[in-house]
């Protein structure tokens, strides 16, 4: 029994040592960590919209300043569309060239009537065997055919109208010709797709390509922007344009995912998402001035990638923080409290 008291006894000693030995140096490490994390307050301040900070307490938070990496953007933008139905403008086309035909036909029947009405006005004039009624009669032949001529005229210009107000001006014309966009289009050597957008965005500055839709692994056809296109795309809302590109060998109406990339590079530099802070709703980085100034600037931009944000609004020889932004931010804010608490 006495061996068993004396047993429990050392355990319990055991413990209380152990539970001061973890006081007492878990309270060393706790102030250890909230001396490594803090800064102290004489060694960073405020001024207007810049940070000072001693170059001590640079170092102890690991504050990391490089100049931006030089980079390049070109817009680029995806929309959708479908290859054009041409059937109506196949059909379009011959009856144009049928009009036409009958146009030809008429001029010459006109201008033979036109004839026939000067010689028999010179024979009634003359006082030859020609009455008034031979007269009206030939009159009458001949406005007969001026009318053919202005009605197949009027055929023909409908047409045109017809197309234009489908396609668009440089499709409709070709109407009639063996060679040209239209008669390209009609021999299927190239394609039409139409597609949509919802507001124009400087369309003209964009270089087009199309590819099937659906398809990682589409070939992309090179494609070349015709202008707005008088019909709508079936389902879309926006403006409506026309790509023409190489034949692509498929069906009428097939969708086509259009690609469109800027023709100019942009030249800026890259910001590191790491030197990125977000506050108030808005993007921000720290530029050193010099080497213990530090200025928080709004970040405007809107191109983005898995590097970074890319900007023309910081130049290249410009300092960034790219480590340590977060404790800039944090540190600003603690004097602004600071303040506000002793106002």
């Amino acid at each position: 029994m006495t061996i068993l008291r004396q047993i429990i006894f050392l355990q319990s000693l055991i413990i209380i040592i152990l539970v001061w030995l973890v006081a007492i140096y878990g309270k060393d490490e706790f102030h250890q960590d909230l001396k490594d994390e803090t800064i102290d307050v004489r060694q960073s301040k405020v001024v207007g919209n810049k940070i000072w900070m001693s170059e001590e307490s640079q170092n102890s938070v690991g504050i990391v300043v490089k100049k931006p990496e030089l980079s390049n953007f070109q817009e680029q933008k995806n929309f959708y569309g479908a290859l054009a139905n041409i059937n109506d403008l196949i059909e379009l086309n011959k009856l144009f060239k049928l009009n036409r035909s009958r146009l030809i036909e008429s001029e010459i029947i006109l201008a033979q009537k036109k004839q026939d009405l000067k010689r028999m006005s010179g024979l009634f004039n003359s006082g030859k065997k020609i009455s008034a009624r031979q007269l009206e009669l030939t009159e009458l032949t001949f406005e007969k055919a001026k009318r053919e001529l202005s009605e197949i005229q009027s055929e023909l210009d409908a047409i045109k109208q017809k197309v234009t107000s489908n396609w668009n001006a440089k499709i409709s014309n070709g109407l009639g010709k063996s060679s040209g966009l239209l008669f390209e289009i009609i021999s299927k050597k190239v394609d039409i797709t139409r597609f949509s957008v919802s507001s124009k965005p400087e369309i003209d500055r964009f270089f087009w390509q199309v590819a099937l839709s659906g398809f990682d692994d589409s070939k992309k056809y090179e494609a070349r922007l015709l202008g707005p296109s008088g019909l709508s795309l079936k389902g879309e809302t926006g403006e409506t344009w026309l790509l023409k590109s190489n034949f692509m060998n498929l069906a009428s109406d097939s969708p086509v995912v259009v690609y469109a990339r800027e023709k100019n590079k942009r030249f800026g530099v890259l910001i590191p998402e790491e030197a990125i802070v977000r506050f108030a709703g808005e993007l921000w980085i720290y530029l050193q001035n010099n080497p213990n100034y530090f200025e928080r600037n709004i970040l405007l931009a809107s191109h983005s990638n898995l590097n970074g944000v890319f900007t023309q609004q910081i130049k290249p020889d410009q300092s960034i923080v790219v480590v340590g932004a977060q404790t800039l931010l944090s540190e600003e804010l603690r004097h602004q409290i600071k303040n506000e608490n002793e106002d």
